[in-house]
């Protein structure tokens, strides 16, 4: 009797529209012991229990009654319109998670119910998400809105046999009620339609490998909820409504542990239980392998699994309980594509990378990107690959990502395997060498490749750690050149985006490089980068005063008056920040001693930078009048030298801050505010967050002394959620030194 009991309370909460989770707050039970109910797994039910659970549902007196005597172990058992027996198999006690796309399921079966329109629902995603677990318990839950219960066929699309037509017509008559189907496929496929035209139902066909096994089995009437299953898309199912199925959120991951392995066990562990998750990418299927592992060992410690999964050469192999495998599920979907389509996914293990792009891919294999971009379509259809949400982007899951490089290394030769990374490197060398056009102040014509600084400026900010990797693939192989290159050419977007790699650990690379090829010029280049990494990305500043300070003797060493000029830049940035007796003059002499070898040395971009760094050292001293003009020839030097780019905005931005802070320090406060607002714009146009924070704090500073703290401390707000948003220490520290004057002011 208790069969008929999970029926008739599945029946009943979904009628009231209510889940599991629902329904036991309601009637302050604990979750599973609805399941439990649902799933015929109680003997004997508590009668407080079902009287509760009958109270909460608000049913009318007769169905109370009935559901009550059904509790006790009476009623009718033989009910027309329950569900079939044995057609759906069961449902997971631990299922956790998925209420977003159980919620809308729930409204497809609504729909289908209320209107009498037939609704087809195709759950896709890669294998191991667990589609199967969400559509049986999405039948589960929406068999009481069906009078003649859920229909289920596996159609076992992975399989090399699939489920044939008249195989799956055998199993849907023979639960229809059809003693003795009819022996030939067109005869049973009339006489199913016929069976479904009058009727409403539910449907589900799981693991459905393409459209063609579908079609056939759609019923022919209204009012049915066909849930589909499958690892594609099947895009040619028309009139089908899709649910893409993704991993597990890092909540419902832990939930599904707690369920599997208990609540004391992943409490006590919760720390090693998150990175459990983490490690089995979330993957319901990888994440049941798991705590079944840990269930029938209960001596081990959630962290000893941990530490052995930790080692990525081993965890598709340890990712293993009885006959469930996560490798196996994976080369299911592997197997059935098609030669080329193989390679270009076992390619993709050459080169770990959080997405992939089609002439990334094309890089690798070495075919054309028009073609390269059908393989990444038919991996995405096959659900090996998840399209990413920038357009044109691929991302492959963790563990999939470990297969395919199991699949890279076993099915590629090594010789293949070099030249595949290599065609890659040269790839991403060739794209930072045409975005660095885009950037350089001095460059008058940017090479092609990029239509615009946005789309350069785009790619590094998306295709960072592809090139990040190519640097260290080609320090590592001895490409000393190549690093050196790659380094002096993301000169100007590390100004840009301090937080986007290591910088101190990139131009260390090329300092390294320089010296093995004993290039001193380029060692003291790079030496001088990387201090600047030091000092105001990390705030190392002893570690970048070394720097500065051996950049300089190379420099000097070798007679290179731009190198030595730089160097003197540098160094006066650092020795200003120090509060030592005369570090300021210190500081303007390094200027302008750099001022004057970069005009002779007839580096104009370095002239004009030393020209208003100096001007700043000359206002901290009081000299407004030096400064001003030395500001003013700066923009002159700007305007006749330099070509009128988006790369050469920020430039005119920096001039443009100093030349209104000086406005302000002479009294001329509307002019300081329209310069600084005309600051703003250029590092807005130019994509410089770092220095649009800097202007907001300037501009903060400007409002502050003109006696406006309203609106001081709005642009101070929005300086400071930029700069931390940037990274920049010492602009977010300055910044909490002029909220704290600030704060003194209003008070």
């Amino acid at each position: 009797m208790t069969g008929r009991l999970g029926a008739l309370l599945r029946r009943h909460r979904t009628a009231a529209g209510l889940t599991q989770e629902e329904l036991a707050d309601l009637a302050g039970v604990a979750v599973r012991t609805v399941r439990n109910l649902e799933l015929n797994r109680v003997a004997r039910p508590q009668r407080r229990t079902v009287v509760e659970l009958a109270d909460r549902l608000g049913l009318s007196e007769p169905d109370r009654s009935h559901l009550l005597a059904v509790a006790r172990g009476g009623g009718d058992v033989d009910d027309p319109d329950g569900p079939p027996a044995g057609s759906l198999p069961g449902d997971l006690a631990d299922f956790a998670g998925r209420t977003h796309e159980l919620a809308r399921l729930g409204e497809q079966a609504e729909l289908a119910g209320r209107n009498g329109t037939g609704r087809v629902v195709v759950v896709s995603g890669p294998p191991g998400v667990g589609k199967t677990s969400l559509v049986v318990h999405s039948a589960y839950e929406q068999a009481g809105r069906f009078p003649r219960g859920p229909l289920f066929v596996d159609l076992r699309g992975m399989d090399d046999e699939p489920t044939t037509l008249a195989q799956a017509l055998d199993q849907l008559l023979t639960t229809l009620g059809v003693a003795q189907p009819p022996s030939s496929t067109d005869a049973r496929l009339t006489l199913y339609r016929a069976l479904t035209a009058d009727r409403r139902g539910l449907l589900v066909l799981d693991n459905a490998r393409d459209e063609t096994q579908v079609r056939p089995l759609l019923p022919s009437g209204p009012g049915w909820l066909v849930l589909v299953s499958s690892r594609s898309v099947l895009a040619g199912l028309a009139g089908a409504h899709r649910l893409p199925l993704r991993v597990l959120s890092d909540a419902e991951a832990h939930t599904l542990l707690t369920e599997a392995v208990g609540v004391g066990r992943i409490a006590d562990e919760s720390a090693a239980a998150a990175e459990l998750g983490r490690l089995c990418g979330r993957l319901p299927l990888a994440l049941r392998v798991a705590a079944n592992r840990l269930a029938v060992r209960p001596e081990w410690s959630v962290q000893a699994l941990v530490d052995r999964l930790r080692d990525e050469q081993r965890r598709l192999d340890l990712l293993r309980a009885g006959d469930i495998e996560v490798r196996s599920a994976f080369e299911l979907s592997y197997r059935l594509l098609d030669g080329s389509t193989r390679r270009a996914f076992r390619m993709l293990g050459a080169v770990c990378l959080p997405q992939y792009s089609a002439p990334v891919v094309a890089a690798l294999t070495g075919e054309p990107v028009g073609v390269t971009e059908d393989r990444l379509d038919a991996l995405a259809d096959a659900g090996l690959l998840t399209v990413a949400t920038t357009a044109g982007r691929y991302v492959l899951h963790d563990l999939l990502a470990l297969f395919a490089a199991e699949r890279f290394t076993g099915e590629e030769s090594t010789s293949e395997q070099g030249a595949a990374r290599d065609r890659l490197a040269r790839h991403l060398f060739g794209r930072l060498a045409q975005a660095e056009g885009w950037l350089d102040p001095t460059c008058a014509e940017p090479p092609p490749g990029f239509p615009t600084a946005t789309s350069a400026l785009s790619w590094l900010d998306t295709d960072r750690p592809g090139w990040w990797w190519a640097i260290r693939y080609a320090a590592a192989r001895g490409c000393h050149r190549r690093v050196m290159a790659a380094a002096g050419q993301l000169y100007w977007y590390s100004d840009r985006r301090h937080l986007a790699v290591p910088w101190a650990e990139l131009f260390g690379l090329a300092v390294r490089a320089a010296q093995a090829v004993a290039d001193p010029v380029a060692e003291a280049t790079h030496r001088n980068s990387r201090g600047w990494a030091l000092h105001l990305v990390e705030g190392r500043v002893d570690e970048a005063y070394a720097e500065y300070r051996t950049a300089l003797a190379l420099g000097e060493a070798a007679g290179d008056l731009r190198t030595v000029g730089w160097s003197r830049c540098y160094l006066a940035g650092l020795v200003r920040c120090r509060s030592d007796p005369g570090s300021a003059e210190q500081a303007a002499e390094h200027l302008r001693a750099g001022r004057e070898l970069l005009a002779e040395a007839g580096d104009k971009l370095g002239w004009i930078v030393a020209s208003y760094s100096l001007s700043d050292q000359l206002r901290s001293l009081g000299r407004f009048d030096e400064a001003l003009h030395l500001v003013t020839e700066a923009y002159a030097g700007w305007s006749t030298a330099l070509p009128d780019r988006l790369s050469s905005r920020p430039l005119r931005g920096w001039m443009r801050v100093r030349l209104g802070v000086l406005q302000a320090d002479l009294g001329r406060f509307d002019d300081a505010e329209a310069t600084l607002t005309e600051a703003i714009d250029d590092f807005v146009t130019g994509d410089d967050p770092n220095a649009t924070g800097r202007v907001y704090l300037s501009l903060a500073e400007v409002l502050l002394r003109r006696g406006d703290p309203g609106r001081a401390r709005s642009m101070l707000d929005r300086a400071t959620e930029i700069l931390a948003a940037a990274h920049d220490l010492s602009s977010t520290q300055h910044a909490q030194r002029v909220r704290t004057i600030l704060d003194e002011q209003v008070s």
